[in-house]
C-alpha cells in the first residue's frame, strides 16, 4: 500500500466521527466515508467508485453498515469489492491518495 500502511489504513476507520479516504486500485478510484442514519440509527460505511474526469461521475458503490463502527469495519474486512479481493489481498496494489 502506497500512502498509507495496511495498519494506518485500517486504524483510520475507527477514527471518531468517521472517516474519509481516497485511494486508487488498479486504476479505478474510490472514495470511503461513514454516515450515520438517523433513522434507522446504523452507521453506513460508504465506498463510492467513480470515474476521475469532470463529472466526477459513480460508478458503483458498496455499503458496509452496522450500529458500531466495529461492525462496519468488519463488513469492509470481509467484502470482496476489489476484483473480488478483500483489502489484506488488494492492499499491495493500493494507492491512498487521502486520509
Amino acid at each position: 500500500m502506497k500512502g498509507n500502511t495496511l495498519n494506518e489504513f485500517m486504524d483510520d476507520l475507527f477514527s471518531l466521527g468517521g472517516p474519509e479516504k481516497e485511494f486508487i486500485f488498479r486504476g479505478r478510484n474510490f472514495f470511503l466515508e461513514t454516515k450515520y442514519d438517523e433513522e434507522s440509527g446504523c452507521l453506513d460505511m460508504c465506498i463510492q467508485e467513480y470515474k476521475k474526469d469532470e463529472n466526477q461521475k459513480n460508478i458503483n458503490e458498496f455499503h458496509f453498515t452496522g450500529s458500531t463502527q466495529a461492525e462496519c469495519v468488519k463488513a469492509f474486512e470481509e467484502a470482496r469489492f476489489l476484483d473480488g479481493l478483500n483489502i489484506y489481498e488488494a492492499e499491495s496494489e493500493i494507492e491512498v491518495l487521502f486520509g
